[in-house]
């Protein structure tokens, strides 16, 4: 939720900044340029110049273990992502262009409309339960019952 709101900020501060920049460059009055001056003047950006703000591509929450770990990742389509756990300040890093391919390829193959939504195996205390996201399709697996359709996965994710 904090990475969603903190997007529709940034989004909204510039939609507004461009409104502001907008009002404050029209006029048309004594000292406003003529239609020879005005000709030469570069126009101002559009809000719709603004790239779209990245979109969420797929999501990752670790939990369990002995240390009561709570651990989540959300890489975004433009191969940024964002990691935090319950101990620590959140880190962002980028991936690199091949990178988000070996993924996003991971992620079609893993054809996640097709895996069970639940696949875990007999529960272990001090074991850790994943929970992906991917294309509106969630899948929650453990240490003892990873589906072999995850395993690219898993390796292709940024592990920060």
């Amino acid at each position: 939720m904090r990475l969603i709101t903190r997007a529709r900020r940034g989004t909204a501060g510039v939609l507004l900044a461009a409104a502001l920049t907008a009002g404050c460059a029209g006029g048309g009055g004594a000292g406003s340029p003529g239609p020879a001056e005005s000709a030469s003047a570069s126009p101002a950006p559009s809000p719709s110049a603004t790239p779209a703000p990245a979109r969420p591509l797929v999501g990752m929450t670790v939990t369990g273990g002995i240390a009561g770990v709570h651990d989540t990742l959300a890489v975004r389509d433009d191969g940024t992502y964002t990691t935090s756990s319950r101990t620590g300040p959140a880190r962002t890093g980028r991936m690199t262009p091949a990178e988000l391919t070996e993924l996003r390829t991971a992620l079609e193959k893993a054809d996640f409309a097709r895996l069970p939504r639940k696949a875990t195996g007999s529960p272990i205390a001090d074991g850790f339960t994943y929970r992906l996201t991917y294309a509106g399709h969630t899948v929650t697996t453990d240490d003892t019952t990873r589906p072999p359709a995850l395993r690219a996965v898993f390796a292709a994710l940024p592990q920060d």
